[in-house]
Formats: structure tokens, C-alpha cells, sequence
């Protein structure tokens, strides 16, 4: 069959093909009026995509952004946003849709809230505006006022539930940070505890600074001397240290208590400095050559309790780091759980939703169009399945193919020859004659 049979079967055949268009055409427009229409609402938010996360305090990847946004629209056409706002409505106590819900599963049914919101989920929609950060939510209903009332409460549900989820994240982290830092203060009062008791087990005094007694003496008396020999006297390095004790009691005084170790330490050290003072004669004068033995012998003590020096400075060191530990661990609890008390959330509603005025379901235009080209297609396959059933011959090309023998002339044409209709189908047939005819040479 070339295209010129084709179109001949077409207009032998077009009564069939006007009817099916418009047996198409009516019932699609008796459908689109009986088909309940329904409004699509629309509710917009902000996702904050640069704050940093209140838990972590991190920024949200790049590459994990895609999944970021996936998520969220993934949550807000959930079930578990649909139920509060099914609470919030009020539908699970209906008896219209108690009713409603008994013939729905046969009286069997034991869960209405979930029923009524899969409804809800089933007619929301989220999605982004492209180039934006704004997150739009869609709901279908079967009236303006009732969509946009529902495409509000969606999006306030889903914020607050994000705003609920953070808060309880930033709850159990800042437990997690308190238990970390309740270890962490044990551990440090355990180190220091330890550190006090081998500092009175070997005799070793330290002052608010935690650095030991005979070290600070040896420094002040390296100092003293290498001071020129014709300065044959000068203060007593015992009563230059009580005097600097003395300061560091009235300091500690105001800011420590009379138990603390360091408080106890000070009046320790304030108590053998005075009884060398009163053992030297107060703060007479010193050759040179007594300082430097003075120096020789307290250089001589020192080393020899360098073991035990290291020792504390070891445990000092550790003190430290535990302190330094505890003072993170305190403030990373303490921040969460004013997080966890306010609390915030990287989402802002973008105004409220607005009543459609127009039903999004059913296009109206988008159906008879499409049954305009559904009842073409149906009537040109039942032309060509008519003319397939009752084969006619319609041309003389269908005669020289049907008889097997060539055609001289044809009598008594019916249709005007210089009509359009007769002028497409000769420039047709002559087009496919030229193309046998190549064909054949």
C-alpha cells in the first residue's frame, strides 16, 4: 500500500473517521464535567542551607545536598507529617468518616489515623523552585479554601516536627557531653588527688603556679649568683620568697577556699620559708661566696630529687590535659542544651498558601485534546480495518495490482480532475511512478 491507497481508503472511509472523533470528542468532555474537579494549593519554605548545623556546628556538604533536599521532600509526603495534621483536624473522631472509613475496609479496619493519612499523603507534592532554595508543597483538594487550609497545616507540621527532631538531637548530644564531662571531672580530681598525695609523700611543696618549692629556690639563687663579687651583701633569698608567698596567700585567699590543696600548699611552703628566714637571721645581708654555696647546695638537693620533680611535672602535665578536656566536654553540654531549650531550625515559611481559583483536575483543554488524537487514531484503524475486511478497488492502480494487467485509460471519473483533492493524488502518483521507474532502471 503506497500513500496514495492510504489516502484514497481515507476518504472512502472518512464517515467512519469523522464519527469515532466524535464519539471521542463527546465522551471526553461528558467525562470531564462528571469528573469531580479538584484545587491544588500551594505552600512555600526557605531551607537555610548555609547554617551550620546546630549539633555539629558543620555546614551541609555539596555533594550531600541532592540527598539533603531529597529527604526533606521525602518527609514532607510521609505519614508520619500527614498523622499530626489528621490530629489537628480533628478526622479521627468524625463519625461521618468513622463511617466512611467502616465500609472502606469491611468494618475490619482498627487504624482510621493512618488511613485518613495516607489520604493526605497521597495528594501532597513537594518539590524546589528551580534556582532557589525555597521548597514548594502542593496539595489537591476537592475545594479552594479546604487545599489551601491543608497545604498550610503540612507545612507548619513539618516545620515543627524538624524543629521537635532537632531539639531531641541537640537533648541527647548535650546528655552524651554531660556524661563525658562527669567522667572527665572525675578523672581530673582523681589526677589531682593523686598528684597531692605523692607531692606530701615526698615532701614536695608547690605553689599556686604548681611549680615546686626547691626548683623556685635554686632559680633565685642561680640568679643571685652570678651578680659581679663586690656586691659583698644583699636580701635574703629565704625572705624575697616569703615576701612572694605572702602576696600568693592574700591572692589565693579571695579566690580559693581555706581547704583547697593549693590554699594548703601555700600556708605549707609560707611555714618552712619562715623558718629559714628566722634560722638566717631575717633578711640580714649575704656575702657572695655564702650565696654560692647556698647555690652548690641547693643545686646538689635538686638534682637529687630530680626523679621525684619529673614525676609531679608528669602528673601536672596530665592534670592539665584532663582539665582541658573537662572545660570542652562542659561547654559543648552546656551550648547544646541551651540549643536544646530554644532550639532552631534551617526552615522559614514563605507567607501562606493561597486559595487556587481555578480546578488544576480536570484540563479541560489537555482532555479534548487528547481525545481529539485518540479519536483520530481509533478512526483511522477502523477505516483501514474495514477496508482490510472488504477490500475495494478504488483506482486503477488497485485494478492493474488486483487483475494483473496493465490499464489504458480510465472512463467516466466521477471526481473533478483539476480539484484540489484529484491534483494531490496525480503529483502523488506521479512521484511514485518516477520512483519505480528509477527504481527499475
Amino acid at each position: 500500500m503506497n500513500l496514495v491507497q492510504f489516502l484514497r481508503i481515507l476518504m472512502a472511509r472518512k464517515a467512519i473517521i469523522i464519527a469515532t472523533l466524535l464519539a471521542s470528542l463527546v465522551t471526553a468532555i461528558i467525562v470531564s464535567q462528571l469528573l469531580p474537579p479538584r484545587y491544588e494549593a500551594r505552600s512555600r519554605v526557605i531551607l537555610d542551607l548555609i547554617k551550620p548545623d546546630p549539633v555539629t556546628g558543620q555546614l551541609i556538604a555539596t555533594n550531600m545536598l541532592r540527598n539533603y533536599i531529597s529527604t526533606q521532600m521525602q518527609l514532607i509526603e510521609d505519614l508520619q507529617t500527614a498523622e499530626p495534621v489528621i490530629d489537628k483536624l480533628g478526622w479521627a473522631n468524625d463519625p461521618a468518616l468513622i463511617e466512611s472509613y467502616a465500609r472502606a475496609t469491611d468494618g475490619k479496619g482498627t487504624d482510621i489515623r493512618r488511613w485518613l493519612a495516607q489520604q493526605i499523603a497521597d495528594n501532597t507534592k513537594a518539590s524546589m523552585v528551580e534556582g532557589s532554595n525555597i521548597l514548594e508543597i502542593s496539595y489537591r483538594g476537592s475545594s479552594p479554601e479546604f487545599a489551601k487550609q491543608i497545604a498550610d497545616l503540612i507545612r507548619d507540621t513539618f516545620i515543627e516536627q524538624n524543629l521537635r527532631s532537632t531539639r531531641e538531637t541537640s537533648a541527647r548530644t548535650a546528655d552524651w557531653y554531660r556524661d563525658q564531662a562527669e567522667r572527665a571531672k572525675a578523672d581530673l580530681t582523681a589526677a589531682e588527688d593523686a598528684r597531692t598525695a605523692y607531692a606530701k609523700a615526698n615532701g614536695i611543696v608547690l605553689d599556686a603556679t604548681n611549680t615546686d618549692l626547691e626548683s623556685q629556690k635554686l632559680t633565685q639563687l642561680s640568679g643571685a649568683s652570678t651578680l659581679p663579687a663586690t656586691i659583698t651583701s644583699m636580701a635574703s633569698p629565704a625572705q624575697t620568697q616569703l615576701d612572694q608567698v605572702d602576696q600568693q596567700i592574700q591572692l589565693a585567699a579571695s579566690t580559693l577556699g581555706p581547704n583547697h590543696p593549693t590554699f594548703i600548699a601555700l600556708q605549707k611552703q609560707r611555714q618552712v620559708l619562715a623558718a629559714e628566714v628566722a634560722r638566717t637571721g631575717g633578711g640580714g645581708g649575704v656575702s657572695a661566696a655564702q650565696i654560692e654555696g647556698k647555690f652548690q647546695a641547693q643545686k646538689a638537693r635538686v638534682l637529687g630529687e630530680r626523679d621525684k620533680i619529673d614525676r609531679i611535672n608528669q602528673m601536672q602535665r596530665d592534670i592539665d590535659m584532663k582539665r582541658d578536656q573537662y572545660q570542652k566536654f562542659a561547654s559543648s553540654a552546656a551550648q547544646l542544651r541551651v540549643q536544646a531549650d530554644v532550639g532552631e531550625t534551617s526552615l522559614e515559611p514563605l507567607g501562606n498558601a493561597t486559595a487556587p481559583e481555578k480546578p488544576s483536575f480536570p484540563n479541560i483543554p489537555l482532555i479534548i485534546g487528547g481525545s481529539i488524537g485518540l479519536g483520530l487514531a481509533l478512526g483511522v484503524g477502523l477505516a483501514l480495518l474495514v477496508e482490510l475486511l472488504n477490500r475495494r478497488i478504488r483506482s486503477d492502480t488497485d485494478l492493474e495490482h488486483a487483475a494483473g494487467v496493465p490499464v489504458f485509460s480510465v472512463v467516466g471519473s466521477t471526481r473533478n480532475p483539476n480539484g484540489l483533492v484529484s491534483r494531490v493524488l496525480r503529483f502523488i502518483d506521479r512521484r511514485n511512478r518516477r520512483r519505480g521507474e528509477l527504481a527499475e532502471a
